[in-house]
């Protein structure tokens, strides 16, 4: 799929949300199934209060805790957390690990826990950015 239908494809499926027609989860699976990692990043970072390109920086690490855990403080079930996982499998993305340990941790992972991780995941992925600069 072209940047360009990836973009149109993330707009109806946002617009479909902001009009009541899709729950927040229905919504983030159908981006995921689309592969609009973009428009999953500014949703994840609206919700987590993170900048959108950190999320990012989450979405395409080898490992998927980083992402777990911010899934987990933005209130994903686990239906969404699945779709974002094989979005991120497609993309070759914390494919070393299987996706029944991530499902595991995701599940076993709670909000207040997660919530307290975040920072430090934070400044973790920002450090990686200003090593890589």
């Amino acid at each position: 799929m072209s940047h360009a239908q990836n973009d149109d494809r993330a707009a109806a499926i946002l617009w479909r949300r902001a009009s009541g027609l899709l729950a927040y989860d229905e919504a983030i699976s159908e981006l995921a199934d689309a592969d609009c990692a973009a428009a999953i990043a500014a949703a994840i970072s609206e919700r987590v209060r993170l900048r959108a390109d950190l999320v990012q920086r989450a979405l395409d690490a080898e490992s998927d805790e980083p992402i777990s855990v911010m899934c987990r403080v933005a209130g994903f079930q686990m239906n969404s957390y699945s779709a974002l996982l094989r979005m991120r499998r497609r993309a070759n993305r914390g494919a070393k690990s299987a996706p029944a340990h991530s499902l595991t941790f995701f599940s076993a992972l709670s909000r207040t826990s997660a919530e307290r991780q975040l920072p430090r995941l934070a400044v973790d992925l920002d450090r990686r950015d200003s090593r890589a600069r």
